[in-house]
């Protein structure tokens, strides 16, 4: 997330954009990776929640 701090002074919402731009693609790259399956263990119940409600809609 090189840059970030950058342009988080200039345009913050824009940074905000981005940074949320790469964590979904991060996490989504790293749970279409399992080759026998991925196990995600969520502490925040909203969180759990939203994963459940994506998977079912891949499903």
């Amino acid at each position: 997330m090189k840059g970030i701090k950058g342009i988080a002074k200039n345009n913050p919402q824009e940074a905000n954009r981005l940074a949320d731009e790469i964590i979904k693609n991060t996490y989504r790259t790293l749970m279409t990776r399992g080759m026998k399956g991925c196990y995600v263990y969520c502490t925040d119940s909203k969180l759990s929640e939203y994963l459940k409600e994506r998977l079912n809609k891949e499903a």
